[in-house]
C-alpha cells in the first residue's frame, strides 16, 4: 500500500467488464487502479515496468476466464505472484461453479467473488483481501465453505447481500449484470443461467425499460455510477 491507497491491478479481456472493474475500483477512496489490463502476459508485463507508479500492486483483481483459456487467470497466478510477490490474489468470474472456486482456492487465490453479485462492492473485496482475509460472495460461500475447510491463517469474510436496483426483478437484474458488466453475450448468458436467448434478450428488454434506456453503454454507465431511474 501507498499512503493507506489499495493499488489494484485489473486482468480481464472482455472491454466493458474491465472498464466497469477500473471506475468501480476507482471511485471507491480506499483504492486506487494501478493498471488495467487484458492477458497475464500484459499484466506480467505492466509489473516489469518501471514508472512513476508504486512498484507493485497491492491487489491482482484477477478473472478466471480469459483468452489464454477458460481457466487462464487460474493457472496464471502462479506467475503473477513470482512477478509482485507481495501482492493478493483476488478471482472474480461469472461462474460460481464448485470446481472452479475449489480450483482457484487451491492454487492459491485470496478471495473469490461472483462478478454479479458483488459490482458494487468489489472495492471492499479488494480492501478485505488485502488486509489479509480471505473474501467469498454470500451464494459461494454458502455452498463451499464446509468444502473448503479450514483456510489456515485466513479470516473469512463474506460479503454481504444487498439487492441492487430493487425496481428490477431478481431474474432481470442477474442478466442484465451478466451483460453489461460481466461481458458476456446473450447466448453465454442462456448457457451459463440456463434459459433461452429468447429469455434473455426479454429481460435485458426489460431493464432497459426499467432503467430508461436503449443501449448497453448507458445500462452500463447507470449500472456503474448507481444511477437508476
Amino acid at each position: 500500500m501507498n499512503g493507506g491507497s489499495i493499488y489494484v491491478l485489473i486482468v480481464d479481456d472482455d472491454y466493458y467488464a474491465r472498464e466497469a472493474l477500473r471506475a468501480l475500483v476507482a471511485r471507491d477512496s480506499r483504492t486506487r487502479v494501478w493498471d488495467a489490463v487484458e492477458s497475464i502476459p500484459a499484466a506480467l508485463e505492466s509489473i516489469a515496468r518501471v514508472d512513476d507508479r508504486p512498484a507493485a500492486p497491492s491487489v491482482v483483481l484477477l478473472d478466471v476466464r480469459l483468452a489464454e483459456g477458460e481457466r487462464a487467470g487460474i493457472e496464471g497466478m502462479g506467475a503473477l505472484r513470482e512477478a509482485a510477490p507481495g501482492a493478493k490474489m483476488l478471482v472474480t468470474s461469472v461462474s460460481s461453479d464448485d470446481d472452479t472456486v475449489l480450483a482457484a482456492v487451491r492454487a492459491g487465490a485470496d478471495g473469490y467473488v461472483w462478478k454479479n453479485e458483488t459490482a458494487e462492492r468489489i472495492a471492499t473485496a479488494c480492501v478485505r483481501v488485502a488486509e489479509g482475509r480471505f473474501v467469498l460472495s454470500r451464494s459461494v460461500a454458502d455452498r463451499l465453505l464446509g468444502t473448503i475447510g479450514t483456510l489456515g491463517a485466513y479470516a473469512t469474510e463474506v460479503l454481504p447481500d444487498r439487492p441492487d436496483y430493487v425496481e428490477l426483478t431478481e431474474n432481470v437484474r442477474k442478466t442484465l449484470y451478466l451483460f453489461c458488466v460481466a461481458g458476456l453475450s446473450a447466448k453465454e448468458i442462456a448457457d451459463e443461467l440456463q434459459v433461452s436467448i429468447n429469455t434473455v434478450h426479454a429481460r435485458i428488454k426489460a431493464a432497459y425499460a426499467s432503467l430508461g434506456t436503449t443501449s448497453r453503454s448507458e445500462a452500463f454507465r447507470r449500472l456503474v455510477e448507481g444511477v437508476s431511474s
